[in-house]
């Protein structure tokens, strides 16, 4: 009996393996539990609420334009294939290294009922996915569902040093972003805004809003998503744990994509 536990064991490890492509999976695959009563997914489990984020591809080495591609299987067990609009977006892919660099957001593409892109690795280390979404006839007023994917990249790796709580100014790219809020201290469970400004920048329309924002806390990489006020660069936060979250605020002029990052301290 040992032998055949271990024979299992190995075998399902293989299958999971950065890099691998998992086996094909069931057009009827046997459904999923019945979804639990909770508000929100943090990326780090892929099932919530009934839905599993299935890997097809995962990066198994550094590279430029490194293929993606996964599914995610609804409560019934097969792909899932409608999906509300969410800032603009069917679905919004998340790419963060454990010690909080490396940020990328992307927009992969639905091809039948797998989602594909490509991303940058440009170092080694512990990385994951996070696919956040809101399903066909979801609330996109409300939370979304947040399932997530880690993979590992092997070989030597330059840890990147957390920059420390500013609760004024970070630059980005040529832009010199401002907190207008001057809040040092955000409180866990209490609902605050974060009012920001680019002096000097004339900002464009990006996903729906003026800006985009992601949360990631730093003990644990959970993301908090985050809802941008209508017109004013402004946006609602509630952090359910006490500790320091990293902030990625995607905001756009002349036609580029800039990136701002911040780090908060919730007591």
């Amino acid at each position: 009996m040992l032998g055949v536990a271990f024979l299992a064991t190995v075998a399902y490890v293989l299958t999971v393996l950065p890099g691998r492509s998992a086996p094909p999976v069931p057009t009827a695959a046997a459904p999923l539990p019945s979804p639990s009563p909770s508000l929100h997914g943090d990326g780090l489990s892929d099932s919530h609420d009934g839905y599993l984020m299935r890997a097809v591809t995962l990066p198994a080495k550094r590279g430029r334009a490194v293929p993606v591609a996964f599914r995610i299987h609804g409560p019934d067990g097969t792909p899932q294939t409608g999906y509300e609009t969410l800032q603009t977006k069917p679905l919004h892919l998340y790419l963060v290294r454990d010690d909080l660099s490396g940020y990328q957001h992307l927009h992969p593409e639905l091809r039948g009922d797998t989602w594909t892109t490509t991303v940058d690795i440009t170092d080694g280390g512990a990385y994951r996915f996070y696919a956040e979404f809101v399903p066909q006839g979801g609330d996109v007023a409300g939370h979304t569902t947040t399932l997530g994917l880690h993979f590992i990249i092997p070989g030597d790796t330059k840890l990147a040093p957390l920059p420390a709580p500013a609760p004024s100014s970070v630059t980005a790219g040529k832009y010199v972003v401002n907190r207008l809020d001057g809040t040092a201290h955000l409180r866990v469970g209490r609902s605050s805004l974060l009012r920001f400004e680019v002096p000097g920048a004339s900002l464009e329309p990006y996903l729906g809003a003026l800006a985009h924002m992601s949360a990631f806390e730093v003990r644990t990489q959970a993301l908090t998503h985050l809802h941008p006020a209508a017109e004013e660069l402004t946006f609602h936060v509630q952090f359910a744990n006490r500790g320091e979250y990293r902030l990625f605020m995607d905001f756009q002029v002349a036609g580029k994509p800039q990136r701002a990052a911040f780090t908060v301290f919730v007591t």
